[in-house]
């Protein structure tokens, strides 16, 4: 059975460490001893030691926000893999839409990017998903296809069962509500499918996908039951302690 997952990319949104420290502390009182659900944070690079030290003796775990596309070499202002892995970084994003939109960053990166993951063994958090024009010229499935099969064609059977779609509708990033419940349900089942089809089924039953773009409490509520979505991946909701617990619960199906 696949546990359920919850998280937080921090962006840029914190900003300093005086904010990070008191949203780091926030959670790790609310949501230190959760079992139930996993939960990693994502903060910016600058911030993961701090951060590291705030979940201590907790069941959160927390991660980067991307990776350098080499091990290592002449690439100014990129952070290695291994750095990554010697913070104790449990998680890396990978593929989200604003690196591929703002920095040019491609399939092709993504792939190599999950390759140094298993290598290093980090748990990969590949995001995908279609824009409004690949809605409006019907080439949605055809999009997230092409994502999946260049996050999992090159990894090993193995470790496949390990990495993590998170389906962000890249129109409903940053908006004021998310895609509807029909929705995602719908984009979810989708996407398991096309797992089974070019993988199998064992690999379909086993990976975990979760919901990301504009994530809120209601949000939560409403996909608690949905089969197909494993977990929520939170941006500017989760910047407040309150909230991201009101998240998790509402997602445990737990509604305070």
């Amino acid at each position: 059975m696949r546990k359920k997952i919850v998280g937080s990319s921090w962006k840029m949104h914190i900003n300093s460490f005086d904010e990070a420290s008191t949203l780091a502390q926030g959670i790790a009182e609310r949501l230190g001893s959760e079992e139930e659900v996993d939960l990693f944070i994502l903060p910016a690079f600058p911030l993961i030691t701090m951060t590291k030290a705030m979940f201590y003796g907790t069941n959160i775990k927390f991660g980067a926000q991307n990776i350098a596309v080499a091990e290592k070499g002449a690439h100014t202002g990129e952070v290695p893999v291994k750095l990554v892995k010697e913070l104790e970084c449990a998680y890396v994003e990978l593929n989200h839409a604003e690196r591929r939109s703002m920095y040019n960053e491609t399939d092709e990166m993504t792939a190599i990017k999950v390759g140094l993951c298993e290598q290093y063994g980090l748990t990969p958090i590949v995001c995908i998903g279609e824009t409004s024009e690949d809605i409006e010229r019907d080439r949605s499935r055809m999009t997230l296809r092409t994502q999946i099969l260049w996050a999992l064609e090159n990894a090993s059977p193995a470790f496949r069962e390990q990495i993590i779609l998170a389906y962000e509708p890249v129109w409903a990033i940053g908006q004021a509500e998310s895609a509807s419940k029909e929705y995602i349900a719908k984009t979810h089942k989708m996407i398991r499918e096309l797992v089974k089809a070019d993988f199998n089924e064992d690999l379909s039953n086993k990976i975990r996908i979760i919901y990301g773009g504009s994530v809120s409490p209601e949000t939560a509520l409403q996909l608690s039951d949905v089969e197909d979505v494993d977990g929520l991946f939170v941006g500017r909701f989760g910047l407040q302690a309150e909230n991201f617990e009101k998240i998790v619960n509402n997602f445990k199906g737990e509604s305070r």
